[in-house]
């Protein structure tokens, strides 16, 4: 696979913001009681590419909603560079994520009556790119992730780890500092989801602040930084 393809910039220059939590918590009601689905957290994320494993429902998901904004904490908060993720209203925090966030999901989540180059171009055209500078771009992601060939293609005609591969040209195409990713390879054979991370592993080499959730130890292993959470409670792992 290629990375020679030169990708235009669309982002405003300069470093990519910190991601940290400041006494992050969430407390779910349940029944007469409350369940607490993440202890308070304070945390600095790095630059480079930080796994968080643990059981099924151990608080791994419910990290990544709040990291993300798409859940609000019940105490603490979620800064980007200079900005409160928490305190910024909901139509507010999806223009954030907009410019700042890429997500990629266990299921890759492409627009289905979309192609792979109008999947990729999508959170572009949210963002106003003008239309031949978010083809240009676009064509080059799928370049990068060695699918070029397959821009035509729709969701249905891809195999799975084309389908992620696309899902990740898209998560890039604004050039987010922040990649949050749920278990990217959970659907892929070894090899495809080694390729996948190959592809996160790089983007985490830009600069960016990659968040990856998995099960797999192995992929885990793979990671510059380690996060274990069981029962709400996260440890970093050294």
């Amino acid at each position: 696979m290629t990375h020679a393809t030169t990708i235009p910039h669309i982002a405003t220059p300069g470093p990519h913001p910190t991601l940290h939590v400041e006494q992050l918590s969430r407390i779910y009601p349940s029944g007469d009681g409350q369940v607490q689905a993440l202890a308070p957290l304070t945390h600095t994320f790095p630059p480079g590419l930080t796994a968080v494993v643990g059981p099924s429902g151990s608080g791994k998901s419910t990290l990544l909603n709040l990291l993300a904004g798409f859940d609000t904490p019940t105490t603490g908060s979620v800064r980007v560079g200079d900005t409160d993720l928490t305190a910024l209203t909901e139509t507010q925090r999806a223009d954030f994520r907009l410019k700042h966030y890429g997500f990629v999901f266990q299921n890759h989540n492409l627009v289905s009556i979309l192609t792979a180059l109008e999947n990729v171009e999508f959170p572009l055209t949210l963002a106003g790119v003008p239309v031949r500078e978010r083809a240009d771009r676009a064509r080059a992601l799928l370049a990068r992730v060695g699918l070029e060939k397959r821009a035509g293609h729709l969701p249905s005609q891809l195999s799975g780890g084309e389908a992620q591969r696309v899902a990740i040209a898209r998560a890039l195409a604004g050039n987010p500092g922040l990649l949050l990713c749920d278990e990217p390879t959970g659907n892929l054979d070894s090899k495809t989801g080694e390729m996948v991370l190959a592809e996160l592993q790089d983007a985490a080499r830009q600069g960016r602040t990659v968040v990856l959730i998995t099960h797999d130890r192995d992929i885990a292993a793979l990671a510059d930084h380690h996060l274990q959470v069981r029962d709400g409670v996260v440890g970093v792992v050294d």
